[in-house]
């Protein structure tokens, strides 16, 4: 985790996001998206294309497609793929994160460039959201 014990609600989305970031290519079988993800011991991995940002992979994606009867040496990530998912800038506050997570149902918020919202610089997930929430209830 990234953030400190300061780390607060109206603090920037800098603060509390992890890098780097699991990354896969859009070719990459299910298989190697969840390898990525146990890796880096993260619930979800970005799909690139190049250096272009596509979506995200989550663990729930993952059950899911094997729950169905999926092959994970066959299917690929841009079968899987969560194209266009809600994200977050670095200057976003915590709060405006927990916000869009609640809002789009997702525990992952890939946090993008400002300007072009191509380049990933992070991820934010709902257990991060969670901690800073519940200290902010502890000090009141």
């Amino acid at each position: 985790m990234a953030f400190t014990a300061t780390t607060g609600l109206h603090d920037a989305v800098s603060k509390l996001m992890s890098w780097p970031v699991a990354a896969v290519d859009l070719d990459a079988t299910l298989r190697q998206v969840a390898e990525a993800m146990a890796s880096n011991e993260v619930g979800a991995a970005v799909v690139m294309s190049g250096d272009h940002f596509v979506g995200v992979v989550s663990e729930r994606d993952v059950t899911n497609h094997l729950a169905g009867g999926a092959n994970p040496d066959h299917l690929l990530a841009e079968e899987v793929v969560t194209t266009a998912p809600v994200t977050a800038t670095p200057g976003d506050t915590v709060l405006t994160a927990a916000r869009l997570m609640a809002e789009a149902g997702v525990r992952h918020l890939p946090v993008v460039n400002a300007e072009d919202g191509d380049d990933v610089v992070g991820m934010v997930s709902l257990r991060d959201v969670s901690l800073v929430l519940l200290r902010e209830v502890d000090r009141d």
